[in-house]
């Protein structure tokens, strides 16, 4: 097998599309190769306008970016714009402390001289290394691409030139730029610095936690909620009244998805929604219940998270409750619940709405009302919504303007949408992959969503609705009392599982902030920047290597597997600097110990953070113990 077979057979792994258009190249059209004495050594030149690759002898150029690159060590990430004749990248990559390398490339032909120019079959095939064709590459799909510690270390990011040849490409560069920024801000703006929010959605969980197991699980939900081939979800942006009418015309054959806001509206439209979703902690959420008839409730199927606010539990009057965890809660998977299912990734109802129908399986799944942006008129929201048109009020930042539906000009947003909106993309690009399902935004207005087919409504109804058959009611079936008794022993035994690994945790954390408060105490009276003339690099190493201690038992373990994501909060933003400070050069003892030094500061921080957020979650945890343990002991005597 030769040395493209090799590259196109690992590729085939991990991005067939890429593969199959490298596949049908059969030879070099617009540029030509000339290679001395290795493939190394071979240099490219672009025949449209004779510019060759490298300036100079290949090799001699490469080993000097190496060399330029030696202050990148230790760095867990790279991006590269162009892919050159491969073998930078091969060098590269002998590095072990590399885990990711993205290649950006424009031109096609260029990655198939590389793929036959060098080796890189390996790495491809463990995905170190990662080769993206620009021409329709966007934030959604470098979103699927990343490694999950990679955003991490965003403060470290910069976009590396192959060669000076990659120049002329400075659209596409900036283009590849902005996505790849957009993923960073996205990851940074989701996770926040407020562990409020986390601490409320637990004391929810926990609450909820009875009402979640003696209720239908979301795989009872996946397997009886397909009775159409079409879902149509239903937002409450301001373009949704236009679309009620050819909704109320079709409602009794396709599968009517309405995110919590819509309820209300619909009600006075006469058009009952088959599933109901709300995503929020929030008690204010529940006037979209209380504003709802219990007639109109009855058979409807409420697809809700788990962290919902108990008024909203009490407002439904009728109908079915299902209740399921978020999979951006790493404590969720602990409780071991896994019938109920984990779906929420997205940040709004909505979101919510389109995973859910992804996991139904419909065929097409039609947005309508999904704005995402202001209406001309200047509303954010529909007719009759119950807290106004324009409950979202408007800003002046020059930066919230977004490419508008149907790809002409921009529409004006908000940060908050921009997430709905990146939570959306997300999953679409994910669904295109598999190819299974086709999303259409019906919406006719707002924002556009990458990744959808845009169609006006009507054409949606003409071409893909069947009205030769009614459709059926969904009806889940509950787990037996049995079952949920079980399932509510079990979450009693995690739950003091999970407070005994905290208080491990705290004694651990507590005695290593002593530590690190008398190591900074003793030179303290030092100028920072001659830090290294006075303390010794012995002594700092040996403090980082007990700091290094408590991160991995913090890390990976019990501990993480329960607490990471409701601490993560108030962590991340720190978890940055220091994640950009590890991978800094050491190549010289003063190097070394201000690199150390900097690391105990951080950690005198992080310490303390950890055993904040330790105390409020026990105390939360405790709490609600209490309300379990009465429904426990109320189901034992039933």
């Amino acid at each position: 097998m030769d040395i493209f077979q090799k590259n196109l057979a690992a590729l085939q792994q991990v991005d067939l599309n890429l593969a199959a258009k490298l596949n049908k190249i059969s030879g070099n059209q617009t540029f030509e190769v000339f290679a001395t004495d290795s493939f190394a050594n071979a240099n490219i030149l672009d025949t449209r306008d004779h510019t060759p690759l490298y300036q100079a002898q290949p090799v001699e150029e490469i080993e000097q970016t190496l060399k330029s690159f030696e202050k990148y060590k230790l760095y867990n990430s790279l991006y590269f714009y162009g892919i050159g004749n491969g073998y930078l990248y091969q060098q590269l990559l002998a590095n072990p402390f590399l885990k990711s390398l993205y290649i950006f490339e424009p031109e096609l032909e260029l990655i198939y001289i590389a793929m036959n120019l060098t080796d890189l079959s390996k790495d491809i095939a463990n995905r170190r290394i990662k080769i993206i064709h620009t021409t329709d590459f966007d934030s959604s799909k470098f979103s699927l691409l990343t490694n999950g510690t990679d955003p991490v270390y965003f403060k470290a990011y910069e976009l590396h030139l192959h060669t000076p040849f990659y120049d002329k490409y400075l659209d596409d560069i900036t283009k590849v730029n902005q996505a790849v920024t957009k993923v960073f801000s996205y990851h940074v703006n989701a996770t926040g610095n407020d562990a409020t929010d986390e601490l409320l959605g637990l004391d929810h969980f926990i609450q909820n936690l009875p009402v979640m197991v003696k209720n239908p699980t979301l795989r009872e939900l996946e397997k009886k909620g397909k009775t159409t081939d079409t879902a149509v979800i239903v937002a409450t942006g301001p373009s949704l009244v236009k679309q009620l009418p050819l909704l109320k015309k079709i409602k009794d054959y396709v599968t009517i998805i309405s995110v919590d806001a819509s309820l209300p509206i619909l009600e006075k439209e006469g058009i009952k929604p088959d599933i109901v979703t709300s995503i929020e902690r929030i008690a204010l959420t529940a006037k979209f219940y209380e504003n709802t008839s219990a007639e109109f409730q009855k058979d409807i199927v409420f697809a809700l998270t788990a962290i919902v606010d108990e008024a909203i539990l009490n407002n439904i009057k009728n109908g079915q409750i299902q209740l399921s965890m978020r999979p951006t809660g790493t404590h969720y998977y602990y409780m071991q619940l896994d019938e109920w299912g984990y779906v929420g990734v997205g940040m709004s109802a909505a979101n919510l709405a389109y995973e859910i129908a992804s996991k139904i399986g419909f065929k097409q799944i039609v947005l309508i009302g999904q704005d995402l942006a202001y209406g001309k008129d200047g509303s954010s929201h529909a007719k009759n919504h119950i807290f106004g048109e324009d409950e979202v009020k408007h800003n002046d930042r020059k930066d919230d303007y977004i490419t508008a539906y149907g790809g002409e000009g921009e529409v004006k947003t908000t940060w908050v949408w921009k997430l709905f909106l990146s939570g959306y993309e997300k999953v679409i690009a994910q669904n295109n992959i598999e190819g299974k399902i086709v999303t259409i935004n019906a919406t006719e207005g707002g924002a556009r969503i990458a990744g959808t087919k845009e169609m006006p409504f009507h054409e949606v109804i003409d071409t893909y609705v069947k009205t030769d058959r009614v459709k059926q009611k969904i009806v889940l079936e509950k787990p037996s009392e049995e079952e949920a008794y079980e399932k509510i022993a079990q979450s009693m035994q995690k739950i003091d599982e999970v407070v005994e690994i905290a208080e491990q945790m705290q004694r651990r954390v507590k005695k290593l902030l002593k530590e690190i408060t008398q190591t900074i105490n003793r030179y303290k009276k030092y100028d920072i920047k001659d830090i290294h003339l006075h303390v010794k690099e012995r002594e700092t190493k040996k403090l980082v290597d007990k700091i290094a201690k408590v991160r991995n038992s913090y890390y990976g373990g019990q501990f993480e597997s329960f607490y990471g994501f409701l601490i993560s909060p108030l962590l991340t933003h720190l978890e940055y600097d220091i994640a950009y400070w590890s991978i800094q050069p050491e190549r010289t003892q003063k190097e070394r110990i201000h690199k150390n030094w900097k690391m105990i500061v951080f950690h005198h921080e992080w310490c303390y953070r950890v055993m904040v957020n330790i105390e409020a979650i026990l105390k939360v945890i405790n709490e609600k113990k209490g309300a379990l343990e009465i429904e426990y002991n109320q189901e034992a005597v039933c």
